[in-house]
Formats: C-alpha cells, structure tokens, sequence
C-alpha cells in the first residue's frame, strides 16, 4: 500500500521547547497535529538538526565553562537528549500512526541492548536522523555522510541504513548536504527508493546571492535543484524537504521547506521563516 498522506515539517528554534521533556513532546505534537484524521499510511518528517537543541538546553543551559571541570560534559548531556529524543518521537509516531523521520540531533550513535540498556559503541559525535514505524520502532539511524565546514568536527558516516523498506513503500534518507550529491542519489534511486526524505538545516541567508552563481540568489538555486533533482530517475517519485530556521550556537538557519515530484512543487512554505506545516495526499 502507498503512502496516502506526507507531512514535511518547518519547523523554527524555539529554546523554551527544549527545556523539559514535557516541553518538547508539546511542541513535536503540536507540530504534527495536522495528521489527525488523514488516511493511512502517514509519512512525515522534521528538519535536520531539530533535536541538537535538548543537548543545549535540557534540564539546564549548556555551561561552557564547565569544560574545563568536567570534560565529560558534552557525552552525558548527549545521552540525555538522544534519551528524550527516542522516547518522545517514538511516542509521537505511534499516537499519530505515521513513519516519522525525527530530524537529526548531534550525538554518539546508540544501541540498546536487554542487559546492558542504552550504550554507545563509540564516542564520536555524528549527525543522525531517526526513522520510526507506525509502532514507534526504531528503524534507522541514519548518519549524515557530507560535511560542512562548520561539522567537519563530526565524524562522517558510509552509506547505509539509508534505504528503508517500509510497508508503504521504500524510503531514501539523504541529510542535507548529502542529498546533493549524485552518486547518493544514484544509488538510492538504484535501490528501488521511492520517497526521498532530505531533512535540511540551511545556515546561509535566503536571500543571498548564491556563490558558485551570484546571478541566483540561495533560494533559486536551492529550489530549482530540488525540482530537478528527481527527473530522469528509475523510482525516486517524491522528495520531502523539511527545513529548520532560528538561530543554533550563532548560526542562523532559514529556508523554505517543499515537497516536491519531478520539475514541479507539491506544496511549498510561504516563508523561508516560521513553523508550516506541509501536507500532501499522492
């Protein structure tokens, strides 16, 4: 059975929705409510780097100067936010009933295991996105594999598990960056991915003119890639591109979040600012 109902979420930086745990399953409802009462089966999916606030925020700021103290800092906070981010999205896609892609957070990936509970294989930061049923399982956890400058701190991650086969259909998940890179694609497309989930998190003006072409601004080019990145393709049919905006440890993202078929937009945001919620019934 296809998908009969995709939500892309815009989503803005609201610090206060990051304080409690209380607070962000608030606000991850809140932004997902307009699933309810929409056909089964649900696609929906947060920007990337939606869950980096609760490691800055929860359960107290981030104390910078507490590095020196307590060099440990960054991997237990790390481990609270990844914690509250598993528990509330998994929550969030069983009540609503979707796949949900969570956005990402910046963290040491997890693994859990009876015994020992929730550990990290390794202590190296990446940028992950998670992936749940309908059930609130966790499917994948999906490491971003191009870098920024501003992550070239983060350890990069190798293809994989960035195909999912769902019920509904088969899911690519490209993070950003990497959703511009043709070999990505390629092989996605190679694979039988049908929907393209490409979480976003933009830290350039909108307005800008875009670099590599001053002629353009960041937004022109940035859309009309995105509708041309599926034509051609042997089964990439779809692509969800939800965005981030605010400010994150002074950088400040915007970007106007699509859904977009091959040379044409689905659903666009009105604003490269601000919560939208995007729905479309394929």
């Amino acid at each position: 059975m296809p998908f009969r109902t995709l939500l892309a979420v815009q989503a803005q930086v609201l610090p206060e929705a990051y304080r409690t745990e209380e607070a962000f399953r608030e606000r991850v409802h809140g932004l997902l409510s307009p699933l309810k009462g929409t056909p089964a089966p649900r696609l929906a999916a947060f920007p990337e780097l939606f869950g980096l606030p609760l490691l800055l925020h929860l359960e107290g700021e981030f104390a910078w100067g507490e590095l020196l103290k307590n060099p440990l800092l960054p991997w237990r906070r790390a481990r609270r936010a990844y914690a509250v981010l598993h528990r509330v999205m998994a929550e969030a896609a069983r009540r609503f009933g979707a796949y949900l892609l969570a956005g990402s957070l910046l963290s040491p990936p997890y693994e859990e295991e009876l015994a020992r509970g929730l550990f990290s294989r390794s202590p190296l930061f990446q940028n992950l996105a998670l992936f749940y049923n309908p059930e609130g399982r966790l499917l994948a956890q999906v490491p971003k594999m191009e870098r920024t400058p501003p992550e070239r701190w983060l350890k990069g991650g190798r293809f994989g598990p960035h195909l999912v086969e769902t019920q509904a259909g088969r899911v690519g998940i490209l993070i950003c960056l990497d959703g511009f890179f043709e070999r990505h694609l390629a092989r996605l497309d190679a694979l039988g991915a049908e929907v393209l989930l490409q979480p976003s998190a933009n830290p350039a003006p909108w307005d800008r003119p875009w670099p590599p072409d001053p002629e353009r601004t960041e937004e022109e080019a940035w859309l009309t890639s995105a509708r041309e990145r599926l034509w051609g393709r042997e089964n990439l049919r779809l692509l969800l591109n939800p965005m981030l905006n605010g400010r994150i440890l002074g950088l400040t993202f915007e970007g106007r979040s699509g859904i977009y078929a091959p040379g044409k937009d689905l659903a666009l945001a009105q604003s490269p600012v601000g919560d939208a919620a995007l729905l479309h019934f394929p």
